[in-house]
């Protein structure tokens, strides 16, 4: 049997709702409603962690962050794991690899073909990208079987308003779109001259819808990439024999609690769009409300197509194939998103409630009643027992996994990074040996 060439699409920094087709009136993306229209759409997907760098390992490698070691973006993944790049080469196939890569500690052009490595605007190198994926899809030969993952920067060109002086404007504000500017959303917290970050507590409420609106328009550019390869895969030489994946690392605040950016475990920086697409062979036009996904599963499953052996002690990840397919399967319960940024925490997400777990306390929030995560239940009599319930899946997950402990030699950071990042291996080993303790 002929094995399936596989392409793996990766956006940066796309809030979970940021697409037309999903209902959101803001935006217009024609391109990634097409792929939904035509493939199967994972409608309860989570990051592994919500940064850059973690996240990506997770897709790479089929283990979390804490696994692979990247448990921040300035973490080195643990130089004995193998990525996909590698693994897929042993099997056959030509492993290629074009525009965002951003995997700490692992040089890409030893995994992969490198055709182009971007650039830190989406704005300017997206389109670039694009045009490198295309020309290889049009102008490859051979008998190979091809794996090529295509990494777009936007919508994460909102990094550089959110962190400048002076509100989100690219350029000054234009008074002319005011009575295009979406509404604030319904959780936006009023209070974030006193919570919210340094930059954002200057803004004032035009600005950030001014951001939201900006936001948008990110969107747009890249999903008019994501279009230029969509079609020409679905054109071309290769459209019978693709495969299509299309997912994003983390969300952004995008106003939501007045939060912007991620790294936190809030929906809107915890959940991520994901879509597979392979006409034919993957049932079409699905919005799976059912089956909580993950990051570490995009390993499995390009595996599972692959015909290749899994990753090596990719305990969490699951392939999504027979849900893909259509075939009964019995899947997980809860998935878990950990972070390590500000404080260590984790969430546990079952099909209706999730836990945002730290050391010291718990927050819970009823997903299904409560999707914007307004009203705290952590507290409340009647659901003690989903508390407990979450906290003994979290003690699951960690004994599951087989925690990085860091490398022996000390990490290569910025100075004035050196003390709190050096902690964080420390941090997480201990804080996990008591869950795992607890009766």
């Amino acid at each position: 049997m002929q094995k399936p060439n596989i392409v793996f699409v990766h956006v940066d920094q796309m809030h979970h709702k940021a697409i037309s087709a999903y209902g959101c009136k803001y935006v217009s993306t024609p391109n990634i409603d097409k792929i939904a229209a035509e493939g199967y759409s994972f409608m309860e997907s989570y990051s592994a962690m919500p940064q850059c760098c973690p996240a990506r390992a997770s897709w790479f490698t089929g283990r979390m962050s804490k696994e692979h070691g990247v448990v921040v973006n300035s973490y080195p993944m643990d130089p004995k794991v193998p990525d996909l790049g590698q693994w897929l080469r042993k099997t056959g196939y030509e492993t290629v690899h074009t525009g965002k890569w951003h995997v700490s500690g692992r040089n890409v052009a030893q995994s992969f073909k490198v055709l182009h490595r971007g650039s830190g605007h989406g704005e300017l190198g997206d389109s670039t990208v694009a045009r490198s994926a295309v020309a290889y899809l049009n102008n490859r030969s051979g008998d190979k079987p091809f794996f090529l993952s295509i990494g777009f920067l936007n919508p994460h060109d909102c990094c550089f308003p959110a962190s400048i002086d002076g509100g989100p404007g690219k350029y000054a504000f234009a008074m002319k779109i005011k009575d295009k500017l979406p509404p604030l959303p319904e959780n936006f917290d009023y209070d974030y001259k006193t919570s919210g970050t340094p930059k954002t507590r200057r803004w004032s409420l035009m600005d950030w819808r001014y951001y939201i609106y900006s936001y948008y328009r990110m969107c747009e550019m890249v999903d008019a990439e994501v279009g230029r390869v969509y079609d020409a895969i679905r054109n071309g030489p290769h459209s019978e024999n693709t495969l299509f994946i299309l997912t994003c690392d983390h969300g952004d605040g995008l106003g939501f609690h007045a939060k912007v950016s991620k790294g936190y475990l809030e929906e809107e920086a915890s959940r991520v769009p994901a879509i597979v697409s392979w006409p034919g062979k993957v049932k079409q036009g699905v919005r799976d409300t059912q089956h909580l996904v993950s990051g570490v599963d995009v390993a499995a499953t390009v595996c599972d197509y692959a015909g290749a052996p899994p990753l090596p002690k990719t305990t969490i990840a699951r392939s999504w194939r027979p849900l893909l397919e259509g075939k009964d399967a019995a899947w997980r319960d809860y998935v878990v998103c950990e972070t390590s940024i500000g404080s260590l925490s984790a969430c546990v997400r079952d099909l209706r409630f999730k836990s945002i777990i730290y050391p010291g306390k718990t927050r819970l929030y009823d997903i299904k009643n409560d999707p914007l995560e307004m009203k705290d239940l952590a507290s409340e009599p009647e659901y003690a027992a989903v508390k407990k319930r979450h906290r003994e899946n979290f003690r699951q997950f960690i004994s599951q996994i087989e925690v990085y402990p860091g490398p022996s030699a000390p990490i290569k950071t910025k100075a004035r990074r050196r003390g709190p990042r050096a902690n964080l291996y420390g941090a997480y080993v201990n804080w996990y040996k008591k869950v795992k303790a607890e009766s």
